[in-house]
């Protein structure tokens, strides 16, 4: 059995929700920027890509959602990280244009890049203590 130095065996160790939601977004995104790539459209492979990429968009929403929420209040997290899936998608189809393959590239790229741009910010972090802010002392 392999012993982590922070004490965790690697099986039993939880992937955080940041992690979570930033791998979800920048799958979404590379989805959304191949169905472009691809000329969009509505065959059922290009209709599978989309959609793929919008669920993983909005488990990525929901999941960031859900960790802002700071309580033990199960419910609460339930509540607010629907919501911020339910806000994500309402603002991705308000704003979508018909049968324009460019705009999801777009929206992909965007997403893309939080995605990976919150994966490699938490690069080289320690999961102990912080380093700045009111909880450092």
């Amino acid at each position: 059995m392999s012993f982590d130095p922070v004490g965790v065996a690697w099986h039993t160790a939880e992937m955080p929700p940041a992690k979570i939601s930033a791998s979800a977004a920048l799958l979404g995104g590379v989805l959304w920027i191949l169905h472009a790539l691809l000329g969009g459209g509505s065959d059922p492979f290009l209709g599978t890509l989309h959609l793929l990429g919008l669920g993983c968009v909005l488990v990525a929403a929901a999941v960031f959602g859900s960790s802002l929420v700071k309580s033990d209040a199960v419910g609460m997290r339930v509540v607010v990280g629907l919501a911020s899936g339910l806000l994500a998608l309402s603002l991705i189809e308000a704003f979508r244009m018909s049968d324009t393959p460019w705009y999801d590239g777009f929206r992909g790229i965007v997403a893309a890049v939080i995605g990976a741009t919150s994966l490699l910010r938490g690069r080289g972090r320690s999961p102990g203590r912080p380093t700045a802010g009111a909880h450092s002392r």
